[in-house]
Protein backbone atom coordinates (compact mmCIF):
# COMPACT_ATOMS: atom_id res chain seq x y z
CA UNK A 1 0.00 0.00 0.00
CA UNK A 2 1.17 3.62 -1.11
CA UNK A 3 1.90 5.96 1.95
CA UNK A 4 0.06 8.84 2.22
CA UNK A 5 2.96 10.51 0.83
CA UNK A 6 3.45 9.30 -2.35
CA UNK A 7 -0.53 9.18 -3.15
CA UNK A 8 0.13 12.79 -2.33
CA UNK A 9 2.69 13.17 -4.82
CA UNK A 10 0.98 11.30 -7.24
CA UNK A 11 -1.91 13.68 -7.25
CA UNK A 12 -2.09 15.64 -10.44
CA UNK A 13 -4.67 19.21 -10.00
CA UNK A 14 -5.71 21.11 -12.93
CA UNK A 15 -7.05 24.88 -12.64
CA UNK A 16 -8.92 26.87 -15.16
CA UNK A 17 -8.30 30.66 -15.69
CA UNK A 18 -11.92 31.33 -14.53
CA UNK A 19 -11.24 29.56 -11.52
CA UNK A 20 -9.23 33.20 -10.60
CA UNK A 21 -11.78 35.30 -12.10
CA UNK A 22 -14.65 37.23 -10.09
CA UNK A 23 -18.00 35.14 -10.36
CA UNK A 24 -21.26 36.63 -9.99
CA UNK A 25 -25.12 35.78 -9.42
CA UNK A 26 -28.17 36.84 -11.23
CA UNK A 27 -27.98 39.92 -8.97
CA UNK A 28 -24.16 41.20 -9.83
CA UNK A 29 -20.35 40.62 -9.83
CA UNK A 30 -18.62 42.63 -7.17
CA UNK A 31 -15.09 42.73 -8.14
CA UNK A 32 -12.14 44.14 -6.48
CA UNK A 33 -9.45 46.16 -7.70
CA UNK A 34 -7.12 43.39 -6.67
CA UNK A 35 -8.53 40.43 -8.63
CA UNK A 36 -7.11 39.12 -12.23
CA UNK A 37 -8.17 41.03 -15.03
CA UNK A 38 -6.43 40.41 -17.98
CA UNK A 39 -5.13 37.10 -19.10
CA UNK A 40 -1.52 38.23 -17.88
CA UNK A 41 -2.95 38.96 -14.52
CA UNK A 42 -5.12 35.37 -14.66
CA UNK A 43 -1.48 33.50 -15.67
CA UNK A 44 0.43 35.72 -13.28
CA UNK A 45 -1.43 34.54 -10.34
CA UNK A 46 -1.95 30.80 -11.84
CA UNK A 47 1.90 30.23 -11.27
CA UNK A 48 2.07 32.04 -8.26
CA UNK A 49 -0.35 29.29 -6.95
CA UNK A 50 1.75 26.76 -8.78
CA UNK A 51 4.86 27.49 -6.96
CA UNK A 52 3.41 28.03 -3.34
CA UNK A 53 1.49 24.07 -3.65
CA UNK A 54 3.19 21.92 -6.37
CA UNK A 55 0.13 21.80 -7.94
CA UNK A 56 -1.67 22.60 -10.77
CA UNK A 57 0.63 23.28 -12.88
CA UNK A 58 -1.72 22.33 -15.94
CA UNK A 59 -3.95 24.80 -16.98
CA UNK A 60 -7.46 25.30 -18.91
CA UNK A 61 -7.78 27.82 -20.96
CA UNK A 62 -10.94 29.65 -22.55
CA UNK A 63 -11.63 30.72 -26.09
CA UNK A 64 -12.26 33.52 -27.29
CA UNK A 65 -12.29 34.92 -23.60
CA UNK A 66 -8.44 34.20 -22.78
CA UNK A 67 -7.16 35.22 -26.30
CA UNK A 68 -8.82 34.96 -29.96
CA UNK A 69 -6.63 35.70 -32.78
CA UNK A 70 -3.17 34.13 -33.60
CA UNK A 71 -0.70 37.21 -32.21
CA UNK A 72 -3.11 36.78 -28.45
CA UNK A 73 -2.42 33.14 -28.89
CA UNK A 74 1.48 33.95 -29.19
CA UNK A 75 1.15 36.47 -26.29
CA UNK A 76 -0.79 33.43 -24.40
CA UNK A 77 1.86 30.87 -25.47
CA UNK A 78 5.01 33.50 -23.54
CA UNK A 79 2.62 33.74 -20.67
CA UNK A 80 2.33 30.21 -19.54
CA UNK A 81 6.66 29.72 -20.22
CA UNK A 82 7.11 32.39 -18.14
CA UNK A 83 4.72 31.32 -14.90
CA UNK A 84 6.53 27.62 -16.03
CA UNK A 85 2.39 26.91 -16.85
CA UNK A 86 1.43 23.84 -19.04
CA UNK A 87 -1.79 24.42 -21.50
CA UNK A 88 -4.09 21.34 -21.20
CA UNK A 89 -7.15 22.17 -22.69
CA UNK A 90 -9.15 24.92 -24.60
CA UNK A 91 -12.57 25.39 -23.93
CA UNK A 92 -14.69 26.54 -26.86
CA UNK A 93 -16.75 28.87 -25.37
CA UNK A 94 -19.54 28.69 -27.39
CA UNK A 95 -22.10 30.80 -25.44
CA UNK A 96 -20.69 33.87 -25.39
CA UNK A 97 -22.03 37.08 -27.73
CA UNK A 98 -20.28 39.13 -29.94
CA UNK A 99 -21.27 42.33 -30.54
CA UNK A 100 -20.34 41.76 -34.37
CA UNK A 101 -21.31 38.91 -36.89
CA UNK A 102 -23.52 36.05 -36.83
CA UNK A 103 -23.05 35.04 -33.50
CA UNK A 104 -25.03 37.60 -31.61
CA UNK A 105 -28.04 37.89 -29.25
CA UNK A 106 -29.34 34.82 -31.65
CA UNK A 107 -27.09 32.50 -29.76
CA UNK A 108 -30.12 32.35 -27.05
CA UNK A 109 -31.93 29.62 -29.37
CA UNK A 110 -28.83 27.43 -29.45
CA UNK A 111 -26.20 26.82 -31.24
CA UNK A 112 -25.42 23.20 -32.99
CA UNK A 113 -28.83 22.86 -32.65
CA UNK A 114 -30.21 26.80 -33.54
CA UNK A 115 -33.14 27.44 -35.93
CA UNK A 116 -30.66 29.75 -37.87
CA UNK A 117 -28.71 27.87 -40.29
CA UNK A 118 -25.99 30.62 -40.02
CA UNK A 119 -25.61 30.61 -36.19
CA UNK A 120 -25.13 26.56 -37.05
CA UNK A 121 -22.76 26.93 -39.47
CA UNK A 122 -20.97 29.82 -37.12
CA UNK A 123 -20.70 27.71 -34.07
CA UNK A 124 -18.96 24.82 -35.74
CA UNK A 125 -15.88 27.29 -37.45
CA UNK A 126 -15.93 29.27 -34.06
CA UNK A 127 -14.69 25.80 -32.83
CA UNK A 128 -12.54 25.54 -35.36
CA UNK A 129 -10.95 28.72 -35.23
CA UNK A 130 -10.72 27.46 -31.51
CA UNK A 131 -8.83 24.41 -32.45
CA UNK A 132 -6.65 26.01 -34.67
CA UNK A 133 -5.43 28.92 -31.64
CA UNK A 134 -5.23 25.66 -29.34
CA UNK A 135 -2.41 24.21 -31.75
CA UNK A 136 -0.76 27.72 -31.46
CA UNK A 137 -0.09 27.42 -27.61
CA UNK A 138 0.62 23.25 -28.07
CA UNK A 139 -2.35 22.46 -26.76
CA UNK A 140 -4.08 18.93 -27.87
CA UNK A 141 -7.29 18.86 -25.91
CA UNK A 142 -10.35 20.71 -26.96
CA UNK A 143 -13.05 20.96 -24.15
CA UNK A 144 -17.22 21.56 -25.46
CA UNK A 145 -19.77 22.13 -23.24
CA UNK A 146 -23.02 22.86 -25.61
CA UNK A 147 -25.09 25.12 -24.32
CA UNK A 148 -28.65 24.52 -26.09
CA UNK A 149 -31.89 23.10 -24.75
CA UNK A 150 -35.14 24.51 -24.44
CA UNK A 151 -36.85 27.11 -21.99
CA UNK A 152 -41.00 25.71 -23.05
CA UNK A 153 -41.97 22.79 -24.41
CA UNK A 154 -42.64 24.08 -28.11
CA UNK A 155 -39.91 25.99 -29.01
CA UNK A 156 -38.02 23.05 -30.59
CA UNK A 157 -37.83 19.07 -31.06
CA UNK A 158 -35.92 17.35 -28.93
CA UNK A 159 -35.73 14.66 -31.41
CA UNK A 160 -33.66 16.72 -34.06
CA UNK A 161 -32.25 18.37 -31.30
CA UNK A 162 -30.20 15.78 -30.03
CA UNK A 163 -29.85 14.70 -33.97
CA UNK A 164 -28.65 17.94 -34.69
CA UNK A 165 -26.28 18.20 -31.60
CA UNK A 166 -24.53 14.38 -33.18
CA UNK A 167 -24.12 15.87 -36.39
CA UNK A 168 -22.23 18.65 -35.23
CA UNK A 169 -20.08 16.65 -32.45
CA UNK A 170 -19.17 14.35 -36.37
CA UNK A 171 -18.65 17.94 -38.16
CA UNK A 172 -16.27 19.16 -35.30
CA UNK A 173 -14.46 15.72 -35.39
CA UNK A 174 -13.51 15.76 -38.90
CA UNK A 175 -11.28 19.06 -37.88
CA UNK A 176 -9.66 16.77 -34.93
CA UNK A 177 -6.02 15.28 -35.83
CA UNK A 178 -4.62 11.82 -34.47
CA UNK A 179 -2.62 13.31 -31.28
CA UNK A 180 -5.40 15.35 -30.21
CA UNK A 181 -9.32 14.13 -28.69
CA UNK A 182 -12.19 16.00 -27.48
CA UNK A 183 -13.85 16.25 -23.53
CA UNK A 184 -17.44 16.66 -24.00
CA UNK A 185 -19.66 18.35 -20.61
CA UNK A 186 -22.97 18.65 -19.81
CA UNK A 187 -25.25 20.40 -17.71
CA UNK A 188 -29.00 18.80 -16.41
CA UNK A 189 -30.85 21.90 -15.96
CA UNK A 190 -28.54 24.70 -16.77
CA UNK A 191 -29.12 27.64 -18.80
CA UNK A 192 -32.20 26.18 -20.28
CA UNK A 193 -35.42 26.23 -18.08
CA UNK A 194 -37.51 23.19 -19.72
CA UNK A 195 -34.51 20.52 -20.77
CA UNK A 196 -30.92 20.64 -22.12
CA UNK A 197 -29.57 18.95 -25.34
CA UNK A 198 -27.00 16.82 -23.37
CA UNK A 199 -28.66 16.40 -20.17
CA UNK A 200 -26.98 13.45 -18.23
CA UNK A 201 -23.49 11.37 -18.39
CA UNK A 202 -25.27 8.71 -19.94
CA UNK A 203 -26.07 10.65 -22.94
CA UNK A 204 -22.80 12.47 -23.01
CA UNK A 205 -20.86 8.94 -23.09
CA UNK A 206 -23.22 7.82 -25.86
CA UNK A 207 -22.43 10.89 -27.73
CA UNK A 208 -18.71 10.36 -27.70
CA UNK A 209 -18.80 7.26 -28.21
CA UNK A 210 -21.16 7.44 -31.31
CA UNK A 211 -18.36 10.58 -32.35
CA UNK A 212 -15.04 9.13 -31.76
CA UNK A 213 -13.07 6.98 -29.78
CA UNK A 214 -11.21 10.25 -28.54
CA UNK A 215 -14.18 11.61 -27.11
CA UNK A 216 -14.38 11.11 -23.67
CA UNK A 217 -16.83 13.07 -21.20
CA UNK A 218 -16.17 15.66 -19.06
CA UNK A 219 -17.61 15.01 -15.29
CA UNK A 220 -18.24 18.00 -13.38
CA UNK A 221 -19.93 17.54 -9.91
CA UNK A 222 -21.83 20.86 -10.28
CA UNK A 223 -23.28 18.96 -12.94
CA UNK A 224 -24.59 15.51 -11.48
CA UNK A 225 -28.44 15.62 -10.76
CA UNK A 226 -29.74 15.94 -7.00
CA UNK A 227 -29.41 12.55 -5.41
CA UNK A 228 -27.00 11.59 -7.80
CA UNK A 229 -23.88 9.61 -6.13
CA UNK A 230 -20.76 11.03 -7.61
CA UNK A 231 -18.58 7.64 -6.79
CA UNK A 232 -21.75 5.69 -8.19
CA UNK A 233 -21.38 7.76 -11.57
CA UNK A 234 -17.32 8.16 -11.45
CA UNK A 235 -16.75 4.50 -11.76
CA UNK A 236 -19.48 3.25 -13.93
CA UNK A 237 -17.68 5.52 -16.28
CA UNK A 238 -14.02 4.04 -15.70
CA UNK A 239 -15.62 0.75 -16.35
CA UNK A 240 -16.74 2.02 -19.71
CA UNK A 241 -13.51 3.67 -20.12
CA UNK A 242 -15.24 7.13 -20.83
CA UNK A 243 -14.34 9.38 -18.20
CA UNK A 244 -11.86 12.03 -19.61
CA UNK A 245 -11.60 14.15 -16.72
CA UNK A 246 -13.17 15.23 -13.14
CA UNK A 247 -14.13 18.65 -11.96
CA UNK A 248 -14.54 18.95 -8.57
CA UNK A 249 -16.37 21.39 -6.85
CA UNK A 250 -19.17 21.87 -3.97
CA UNK A 251 -22.51 23.50 -4.86
CA UNK A 252 -26.40 23.52 -3.75
CA UNK A 253 -28.49 22.41 -6.71
CA UNK A 254 -26.06 22.99 -9.22
CA UNK A 255 -25.29 26.68 -8.28
CA UNK A 256 -22.24 28.20 -7.84
CA UNK A 257 -18.81 25.92 -7.33
CA UNK A 258 -17.20 26.52 -4.11
CA UNK A 259 -13.93 24.97 -2.89
CA UNK A 260 -14.41 21.35 -3.55
CA UNK A 261 -14.71 19.79 0.34
CA UNK A 262 -16.03 22.71 1.69
CA UNK A 263 -19.58 21.80 1.67
CA UNK A 264 -19.28 18.24 2.01
CA UNK A 265 -16.00 16.93 2.61
CA UNK A 266 -17.59 13.63 3.21
CA UNK A 267 -18.65 13.35 -0.33
CA UNK A 268 -15.09 14.46 -1.31
CA UNK A 269 -13.47 11.96 1.04
CA UNK A 270 -15.67 9.18 -0.08
CA UNK A 271 -14.81 9.88 -3.92
CA UNK A 272 -11.26 9.49 -3.35
CA UNK A 273 -11.77 6.43 -1.37
CA UNK A 274 -13.67 4.66 -4.63
CA UNK A 275 -10.29 6.42 -6.70
CA UNK A 276 -8.11 3.81 -4.46
CA UNK A 277 -10.28 0.91 -5.25
CA UNK A 278 -10.73 1.82 -8.78
CA UNK A 279 -6.68 2.27 -9.06
CA UNK A 280 -6.23 -1.57 -7.09
CA UNK A 281 -8.55 -2.51 -9.70
CA UNK A 282 -6.43 -1.60 -12.78
CA UNK A 283 -9.47 1.19 -13.60
CA UNK A 284 -7.88 4.30 -12.89
CA UNK A 285 -4.13 5.97 -12.85
CA UNK A 286 -4.43 8.83 -10.84
CA UNK A 287 -0.85 10.01 -13.35
CA UNK A 288 -3.00 9.62 -16.27
CA UNK A 289 -6.13 10.88 -15.36
CA UNK A 290 -5.94 14.41 -13.67
CA UNK A 291 -8.34 16.48 -11.74
CA UNK A 292 -9.45 19.88 -12.21
CA UNK A 293 -10.59 21.55 -9.67
CA UNK A 294 -13.90 24.36 -10.64
CA UNK A 295 -13.95 27.81 -8.20
CA UNK A 296 -16.50 30.14 -8.94
CA UNK A 297 -15.80 33.53 -6.31
CA UNK A 298 -18.21 35.25 -5.44
CA UNK A 299 -16.91 35.96 -2.27
CA UNK A 300 -13.63 36.44 -0.82
CA UNK A 301 -10.44 36.32 -2.57
CA UNK A 302 -10.48 34.06 -5.68
CA UNK A 303 -6.63 33.21 -5.22
CA UNK A 304 -7.60 31.65 -1.82
CA UNK A 305 -10.03 30.07 -2.62
CA UNK A 306 -8.42 28.39 -4.83
CA UNK A 307 -5.87 27.13 -2.01
CA UNK A 308 -8.51 26.27 -0.10
CA UNK A 309 -9.39 24.01 -3.22
CA UNK A 310 -6.20 22.48 -3.02
CA UNK A 311 -6.03 21.43 0.43
CA UNK A 312 -9.37 20.57 0.60
CA UNK A 313 -8.48 18.07 -1.95
CA UNK A 314 -5.42 16.94 -0.41
CA UNK A 315 -6.97 16.21 2.73
CA UNK A 316 -9.52 14.27 1.41
CA UNK A 317 -7.08 12.25 -0.33
CA UNK A 318 -4.77 11.87 2.66
CA UNK A 319 -7.52 10.85 4.85
CA UNK A 320 -8.51 8.09 1.85
CA UNK A 321 -5.35 6.64 1.86
CA UNK A 322 -5.23 6.12 5.36
CA UNK A 323 -7.56 3.04 4.68
CA UNK A 324 -6.31 -0.21 4.68
CA UNK A 325 -8.55 -1.47 1.71
CA UNK A 326 -7.50 -5.14 2.78
CA UNK A 327 -9.31 -4.58 6.03
CA UNK A 328 -12.36 -2.65 4.55
CA UNK A 329 -12.81 -5.72 2.15
CA UNK A 330 -12.18 -8.71 4.62
CA UNK A 331 -15.05 -6.70 6.65
CA UNK A 332 -17.57 -5.94 3.96
CA UNK A 333 -16.93 -9.64 2.52
CA UNK A 334 -18.56 -11.45 5.91
CA UNK A 335 -20.55 -8.91 5.44
CA UNK A 336 -20.07 -6.39 9.00
CA UNK A 337 -21.10 -3.38 8.00
CA UNK A 338 -20.58 -1.75 11.45
CA UNK A 339 -16.50 -2.65 11.44
CA UNK A 340 -16.36 -1.37 7.88
CA UNK A 341 -18.19 1.92 8.54
CA UNK A 342 -15.51 2.13 11.85
CA UNK A 343 -12.59 1.56 9.53
CA UNK A 344 -13.74 4.53 6.91
CA UNK A 345 -14.91 6.88 10.10
CA UNK A 346 -11.40 6.38 11.86
CA UNK A 347 -10.01 7.30 8.61
CA UNK A 348 -12.41 10.55 8.20
CA UNK A 349 -11.66 12.18 11.58
CA UNK A 350 -8.18 11.61 11.49
CA UNK A 351 -6.28 14.84 11.86
CA UNK A 352 -4.28 14.78 8.55
CA UNK A 353 -3.18 18.20 8.47
CA UNK A 354 0.50 17.16 9.66
CA UNK A 355 1.10 14.43 7.04
CA UNK A 356 0.19 17.24 4.48
CA UNK A 357 2.67 20.23 6.04
CA UNK A 358 5.11 16.95 6.29
CA UNK A 359 4.67 16.50 2.50
CA UNK A 360 4.85 19.88 2.04
CA UNK A 361 8.12 20.47 3.58
CA UNK A 362 9.88 17.74 2.05
CA UNK A 363 8.54 19.12 -1.45
CA UNK A 364 10.41 22.72 -0.18
CA UNK A 365 6.83 24.06 -0.38
CA UNK A 366 5.53 26.84 2.37
CA UNK A 367 3.27 25.17 5.40
CA UNK A 368 0.34 27.48 4.30
CA UNK A 369 0.40 29.03 1.09
CA UNK A 370 -2.08 31.60 2.08
CA UNK A 371 -0.07 33.68 4.12
CA UNK A 372 2.82 33.55 1.03
CA UNK A 373 0.30 35.00 -0.90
Amino acid sequence: MKTVKEQLTKLKLLISTQSVSRAGSTFAIYKTDSDPGSISDKLDLLGKISALTGKCSDVILHHPSDFRTKEEAVSVSELLKKNNLTPVTVMADLYIPRKRGVLNHRLMYGTLTSPYPEIRVASINQIKAAMEQMREIKCRQLGLWIPDGIDSPGEKNTVDMLFGILKGLRQIDMNIRKSENILLGFKPYNPSFCATSVPDWGTASWLCRETDPSCKVLLDTASLLPGESLESVTISLLHQKMLGRLVLSDNKLGMGAMPAGSLDAGALFRLFLNLRQAEEADLYNPEENSIELRVDTRVGSPAENVLSAIENTEHALARASLVNLDELKTAQSKPDPTAANRILRDAFVTDVRPVVASWRKDNKLPEDPVTEL
